[in-house]
């Protein structure tokens, strides 16, 4: 079936190149027999470029980008550009088939790029080699720039590097050794809740979410794809992404959709307000009762449904979503969660959505520039891309976009890692850092670092 496939390829990237007087992206997929996603994208590091994960276990759904960067843009306006002029061959029709852009960007403006010194404000990338895998059926495709001046060379690469992605190498175990671990000044985080406390109580500031970290020190250097395959495998309910850039890959699974777009269909859903998972099934019960009758967590969650429906009734109708909040039962964690969704007006796009919504109350607070003055202002930790957008979308304008929680930062042999909490009038700092403890859990574990 390779075979074919490269030789089907190859015609049509020549006849490309002879018809076009200037660079432009060629496209082309096809159907292929099963492969691992995670071998697929173990599989990318021996190529030169960076690679990208999405998996969703409730979709059945998985995306990955291996190879180098065909195209690097920093607006959803150059996307576009380069989807109006590209030669696409892509028979399936199916969402997330045909050239693919991998997006995320910053939580906001920072003075320091330290941390995040590779990942720039905001990412649009089209890689060589996409992997789309539905629940059935699994599709390659390839994005070039077709430079007709070299086309026999560019099509030897390609079936080259076609080769390694497809080798039926096994994927190694993560073997994993702590030898430091630290919570990054935990007692000025304290401090810094007590002070956000005091600061609404006198201000017009009604929540602000803020963040800590942990960074963890390993005595071998980490393997992305061994703990995307730990994510997976334990964190049912989730979203697993991976975006990596130079030597650093940015690694979570988040349980919060930002934003979805399905042939005219929009779906995002709403998950504020958080509490353990119970010892046992009678205890996990009364626990969840209580979270759903919680006067601060039903606040809280409260904030993000009307922010957010606010901002989907401007580019939508038939706005969808039930009369209270549920329960969403994570491994570690449960939250209350309300679905919404809508049909999406014609010329409303995925990325205009994105960038009115982002930060949701969930993850900056309210009222939104107050909240976010005051993390710029207070906040020491460095976010960087934690707790914004992470994604992709396709030429047919489908895509899908989580916020990046429940993440961390691999760079060799370090990691640091990310947990928030939405703080008002009445939170306690002690028990804010008991819940930020508890959102470090499904990172610790996919690390196999024992609490």
């Amino acid at each position: 079936m390779i075979q074919q496939y490269k030789t089907d390829f190859e015609s049509f990237l020549r006849k490309a190149a002879s018809e076009q007087q200037e660079q432009i992206l060629v496209s082309w997929t096809e159907k292929v027999g099963e492969i691992d996603p995670l071998r697929f994208f173990a599989n990318g590091s021996s190529l030169k470029g960076n690679r990208h994960f999405w998996y969703s276990q409730k979709d059945d759904f998985c995306l990955v980008g291996a190879g180098p960067a065909i195209l690097d843009m920093r607006t959803a306006d150059e996307w576009e550009h380069v989807i109006e002029s590209a030669v696409v061959h892509n028979l399936s029709g199916i969402a997330g088939t045909g050239p693919v852009a991998f997006s995320g960007m910053n939580f906001q403006q920072e003075r320091r790029r330290e941390l995040w010194q590779d990942f720039p404000d905001t990412q649009y990338r089209i890689p060589a080699f996409t992997l789309t895998k539905t629940e059935k059926e699994y599709y390659v495709t390839i994005n070039q720039l077709v430079d007709s001046s070299n086309i026999e060379s560019q099509i030897t690469s390609v079936n080259g590097q076609l080769e390694q992605l497809f080798s039926e190498q096994t994927l190694p175990a993560l073997q994993t050794r702590l030898v430091g671990k630290e919570e990054l000044e935990p007692l000025a985080w304290k401090r810094l809740v007590k002070e956000a406390t005091d600061t609404i109580k006198s201000t017009d500031l009604d929540k602000v979410v803020l963040a800590r970290g942990m960074k963890l020190e390993f005595k071998e250097k980490l393997q992305a794809a061994g703990v995307l395959r730990n994510l997976r495998n334990t964190q049912k309910d989730s979203f697993v992404f991976a975006v990596e850039n130079g030597s650093a890959c940015f690694v979570g699974a988040t349980p919060e959709r930002l934003v979805r777009v399905e042939s005219g269909t929009l779906h995002t859903s709403c998950v504020a307000g958080t509490a353990p998972r119970g010892k046992n099934e009678l205890d996990d019960e009364s626990i969840g009762d209580a979270l759903l009758q919680d006067s601060k967590n039903r606040e809280e969650h409260q904030y993000v449904v009307k922010m957010i429906t606010g901002v989907i009734r401007k580019y939508s109708k038939d706005l969808r979503l039930p009369d209270g909040p549920q329960l969403l039962k994570l491994r570690q964690l449960q939250h209350l969660y309300t679905p919404v969704s809508a049909t999406l007006l014609p010329g409303a796009s995925l990325q205009q959505i994105v960038q009115e919504l982002h930060p949701t109350p969930a993850l900056g607070g309210l009222p939104k520039q107050e909240a976010l003055d005051f993390i710029e202002k207070k906040e020491p930790l460095e976010r960087g891309w934690y707790g914004a957008p992470v994604g992709w979308m396709d030429s047919y304008r489908n895509g899908d976009t989580a916020v990046a929680i429940r993440s961390g930062l691999l760079d060799g042999k370090q990691a640091v890692l990310f947990a928030g909490c939405g703080v008002v009038k009445d939170s306690d700092p002690d028990m804010e850092f008991e819940e930020t403890a508890i959102k470090f859990r499904p990172m610790l574990e996919a690390l196999e670092v024992s609490e």
